[in-house]
This record gives structure tokens, sequence and C-alpha cells, in this order.
């Protein structure tokens, strides 16, 4: 959700750019309010996108790797060069479904399932197997 409503202020501000060079362009009524307009919206949505990122935590670290907290970042850390840590791995999130925490350094893939959901079952899980199968013998 934290990405969705990134992607949804980064549209915010190509529509407000793309408002801007209209309304330099060619002066309008139309234009100026397209222009208050998709700046109202980038703003509603940077506000909701940032708490939203803010809920993200690393599982490693526990660092929220979509926001710059001003932490030294790890070595292993990528960012793209005119963004900081944090939008990067929004962008690369978008990209690619995959980031690095630039606290810890971990890569994280979010197409790969979980293992622990592949391959460990609780007890509960095993023990409701068990009765299943007792019921059907």
């Amino acid at each position: 959700m934290a990405v969705f409503f990134a992607s949804l202020h980064f549209l915010g501000l190509i529509a407000a750019a793309t408002a801007l060079v209209s309304v330099l362009a060619h002066p309008s009524q139309l234009g100026m309010r397209i222009l208050l307009a998709s700046l109202g919206f980038s703003g509603v949505s940077w506000l909701m996108s940032y708490f939203k990122r803010r809920g993200v935590h690393c599982p490693l670290c526990k660092g929220t790797p979509l926001v710059n907290s001003g932490a030294l970042p790890h070595v292993r850390a990528s960012r793209i060069p005119p963004f900081n840590h944090g939008i990067s791995a929004v962008l690369t999130i978008l990209a690619s479904q995959k980031f690095r925490c630039m606290y810890c350094g971990s890569d994280y893939d979010l197409l790969k399932p979980r293992t622990r959901l592949l391959y460990g079952r609780n007890e509960e899980e095993e023990a409701a197997a068990g009765s299943a199968h007792d019921r059907r013998s």
C-alpha cells in the first residue's frame, strides 16, 4: 500500500508539471485550476504516502527502509543519484518488486514466497492435519 500511495504521489507531481508547462505556454483559467488541483492532490497524496511508508519496517533490523531517517546508510545500500535512499527503494520496488534495506543491507524479493509458510508448519496445523488424517482412515 505504501508503494501504491507513493506512485499516486508521483503521478500527481507529473500532472502538476504538465499543467505548469501548459499554463506557461498558453495561459488560461482552466489550466490554472488544473494546476492548483494537481498541486493540492500532490500535497494530500504526499501526506498519505509518507505515513504509509513510515509504517513499513524491515523484517530483519526493524528500520523504515522507505523513509530516510537521517541515519548512516549501510555500505551495500543502493541509491538512484538524484533521489535519497528511501525514494530509491520505492522506485526499485515499483520497477522490480525487490529492494535493499538501507540500514542493514539485506536484499528482499517481494515476489518470492515466504519459506516459513512453505516449509514450517506450526504445531496447530500439524495437529489439525493429523486429526483429519485419523478421521479419514
